[in-house]
């Protein structure tokens, strides 16, 4: 059990199919498929014609300190969902300022601002001898957080973490972490991540595009569908929230981060960094497995994933796994990156608040090789008290995040 819990009092969110808190919500509930035909770039392959993309957002119209021009999408996301987050809960400028010095900011990343530089320095492989000339500076990944920082004028911690896709859950346990030590009042913690020509590419090679759509759990799934989008929570030490009246979503109860130690890119067969990550952030929490009301899964579409996954869960859960329910937002939005499991964090608090168990879509069979309880087709109601949230990456990075009221 945490000695100062670090409370959710706002979020703010743009990825697919929805900006903003209800959007989002709107589409996630409703089982609204938004990934289709990749238009941000030519594709590069097959299997790599599809993506989740943002349509009809300026990610640009909430700066008023930096020049959005230079900035990379990344960044750009970034400042967009931590003035939604700061806003949502009910900070301004002025309350703001009062708590610059103990305000931080933690993001998670996987190629974030990197993209940029493809294009550029393609253009400088084909043709070297043409004068070339680029700062490297807007494509910096420190940025994702250093901007946020800069537009809403806050001095505390300022990291980045490039922890794979487990990054979003990274970033939040690490804000939770920085108010129960001490070091922080509140902390912005979140994740960004953008569309990467290079990421098509390099999931092409390893086979695990889909062609369709994002099947997770489905006997037949072939594969994952890359995303963009951003994510971030204010966290606020209980104290501080409740002497200024701010509303409270709910609470990180716990984290645990642990290393599959086996392969770069694939899970270890027995799931044994996600079974010892939801244990610990179980263990932190003071919860057993049968208190879990919903568990947010990783559920990426790949044959690997997927069953590993649901073996974690029958190994940890047991008997109970048959009666908690599971399912994958990427099923709607696609697989957003970094910024995955900040989105699904926002799930998890979302489902605390309304009582409601989001959808898993585009399940034709479920595979009997997971053997859990996945939401399939329309959202489900139920009291969600205590909510896990689980994040795997590459090289095993995993970390699971556990919500509670």
């Amino acid at each position: 059990m945490r000695a100062r819990r670090a409370v959710v009092t706002g979020m703010g969110v743009v990825c697919p199919g929805g900006v903003g808190l209800e959007g989002f919500w709107s589409a996630i509930r409703a089982g609204t498929v938004s990934t289709g035909p990749l238009t941000r770039f030519e594709p590069v392959g097959p299997r790599a014609d599809r993506a989740g993309e943002i349509h009809g957002f300026d990610d640009t119209a909430a700066f008023t300190r930096l020049d959005p021009t230079p900035l990379q999408r990344s960044t750009r996301l970034s400042v967009a969902v931590a003035k939604m987050a700061v806003a949502d809960a009910g900070l301004d400028e002025a309350s703001l300022a009062a708590v610059a010095d103990r305000t931080g900011i933690v993001m998670g990343v996987v190629v974030a601002n990197r993209p940029g530089l493809e294009a550029p320095i393609e253009r400088l492989y084909r043709h070297p001898d043409e004068p070339f000339a680029l700062s490297l500076r807007p494509y910096d990944v420190s940025l994702v957080s250093e901007a946020p920082a800069i537009e809403l004028g806050v001095r505390g911690p300022n990291l980045v973490l490039p922890t794979a896709c487990a990054a979003g859950n990274s970033a939040i346990g690490c804000g939770a972490d920085l108010i129960e030590d001490g070091y922080a009042d509140l902390v912005i913690a979140g994740a960004a991540d953008e569309l990467s020509p290079a990421m098509f590419v390099m999931f092409m090679q390893f086979g695990a595009m889909s062609p369709d759509l994002l099947r997770p759990f489905d006997k037949s799934r072939r594969g994952l569908i890359l995303s963009e989008g951003a994510a971030v929570m204010v966290l606020e030490a209980e104290e501080h929230a409740r002497a200024r009246g701010g509303r409270v979503y709910g609470t990180v109860l716990g984290h645990g981060n642990y290393a599959d130690s086996y392969d770069m890119t694939d899970p270890h067969p027995d799931g044994l960094g996600a079974r010892l990550s939801m244990a610990a952030a179980l263990k932190e929490s003071g919860l057993s497995p049968s208190d879990v009301d919903y568990i947010c899964a990783h559920g990426t579409g790949t044959v690997a994933n997927d069953a590993v996954e649901a073996k974690a869960i029958r190994a940890l859960f047991g008997a109970h796994a048959d009666s908690v329910p599971v399912s994958s937002i990427k099923s709607v939005i696609g697989h957003t990156q970094g910024a995955a499991s900040a989105i699904e964090a926002v799930t998890c608090l979302l489902s605390i608040r309304d009582g409601v168990v989001p959808p898993t879509m585009n399940i034709e069979t479920l595979d009997p090789e997971c053997p859990i309880d996945v939401v399939r087709d329309r959202e489900r109601p139920r009291t969600v008290r205590y909510a896990l949230n689980n994040a795997f990456g590459f090289g095993g990075n995993i970390s699971c995040v556990a919500f509670g009221p």
